[in-house]
């Protein structure tokens, strides 16, 4: 049987839902079914294809090219992504032998969906990484309380036209419960990490660090990512200026966005010597790039969790990692870590504590081992892709019955 996989991003363009999105698809074809996939290409970074798809039997794509839209110009977006879905349509109206949807969410999902439900009449997956357009109200990207709350009406729609939808935390669950979507339609599947290519990489072996010649005589604190508005550098800005006479603890900012200039200007006005930036690194090296530090730092603005998960915190822990978050303290994400013992949650209201707990980490090395440890060993147990690839694979296998 065959899946029409459509999302809005394509593999060219650098995000942080790529390696999932990536080894999903090969263990859904690895399952023994089809896959078509549509999507964009804007920035051309990477391939169209990962290596590990290309070639790959049961395995076809289709491209659509758009403009690079800067994400902070939520109307330019809106736009740009509604006349995706038109553009996308005309691909996948030819595949007449697709027997099931998955769809990717993104503001403009609705279009596609409601052209999916006229021309294709197929049951669909609705995946969600982040809840539209809560996450994008919550963060200051819509501004205007009139269109919030028109958006939020018609995204009503998308649940209702769904088959099942999937999110990635009990978080976002919540959320979308509130707005009237029944539990019987609702499955939560975690982020997952390629348990089969993701581990720790030695130092002595670690690509990243031989590229830039990092010493390995500090403690150094890494974000690596997307360096965008859910990005709260700020907070960075205030720990590191916490923490600027101690000589021996060194941020790593690693990636590129749309707030990074702004971010480095502030570090240059505050003659912060202690945050050191690095440009996007390939996908292929992500593992080395997150075991070059002593500990990552996921510090996000209000308003992220709830409406989406960080997707880059089960491959911290696949590499060793304890993570310090800084997010929102009234949720599931913030508590699990401090629960769990694998990192240290502190509110995104409160830097000094965010400093604290850094300096507490660099002086009892003990005790980041000890996290670590019990990260790696968590996110086994709930984060590999053999585990949550496998709930996705389930799920298309009860949704043979609807398509026959």
């Amino acid at each position: 049987m065959k899946l029409l996989f459509i999302t809005t991003e394509g593999f060219d363009t650098p995000g942080p839902n790529n390696q999932m999105a990536m080894v999903l698809i090969n263990d859904i074809l690895e399952a023994g079914f089809e896959v078509h996939l549509i999507q964009s290409r804007r920035k051309k970074v990477n391939p169209d294809i990962p290596s590990i798809l290309k070639d790959k039997v049961g395995f076809t794509y289709d491209v659509v090219d758009r403009q690079i839209i800067d994400k902070t110009s939520f109307i330019k977006r809106y736009l740009d992504e509604a006349w995706y879905a038109i553009n996308s349509f005309k691909k996948w109206r030819k595949i007449k032998d697709a027997d099931f949807v998955f769809l990717q969410s993104c503001p403009t999902v609705v279009y596609q969906l409601l052209l999916l439900k006229i021309f294709y009449r197929k049951p669909i997956i609705y995946n969600i990484y982040d809840i539209f357009p809560g996450h994008a109200y919550d963060i200051g990207v819509i501004k205007n309380k009139f269109v919030f709350n028109i958006l939020k009406l018609i995204q009503k729609t998308t649940y209702k036209l769904s088959t099942v939808i999937t999110v990635l935390s009990d978080d976002m669950k919540a959320k979308i419960m509130d707005e009237g979507v029944p539990l019987e339609k609702i499955q939560v599947i975690p982020a997952w990490y390629d348990d089969k290519a993701i581990k720790e990489i030695p130092l002595e072996d670690n690509k990243f660090i031989k590229k830039y010649n990092i010493p390995a005589d500090k403690f150094y604190v890494q974000f690596a990512g997307t360096i965008g508005y859910v990005f709260n550098y700020k907070a960075i800005l205030e720990a590191a200026t916490h923490l600027r006479d101690n000589k021996s603890i060194l941020f790593q900012i690693v990636g590129d966005g749309n707030v990074k200039e702004r971010f480095m200007n502030e570090v240059i006005n505050r003659d912060l010597k202690n945050i050191m930036f690095y440009p996007l690194q390939p996908l292929e090296i992500v593992p080395d790039v997150y075991s070059a530090c002593s500990i990552c730092i996921i510090p996000l603005n209000k308003g992220v969790i709830g409406n989406g998960v960080p997707s880059k915190a089960p491959i911290l822990m696949a590499c060793h990692r304890a993570i310090v978050n800084s997010v929102e303290p009234n949720s599931e994400y913030y508590s699990m870590f401090n629960d769990n013992e694998i990192g240290v949650s502190v509110s995104n209201s409160d830097h000094k504590q965010l400093a604290e707990v850094i300096l507490d980490l660099y002086l009892n090395p003990e005790k980041v081992k000890k996290m670590a440890d019990k990260a790696k060993v968590f996110g086994e147990n709930n984060y590999s892709s053999t585990r949550n690839t496998k709930k996705f694979i389930d799920i298309l296998n009860e949704l043979k019955v609807i398509a026959k």
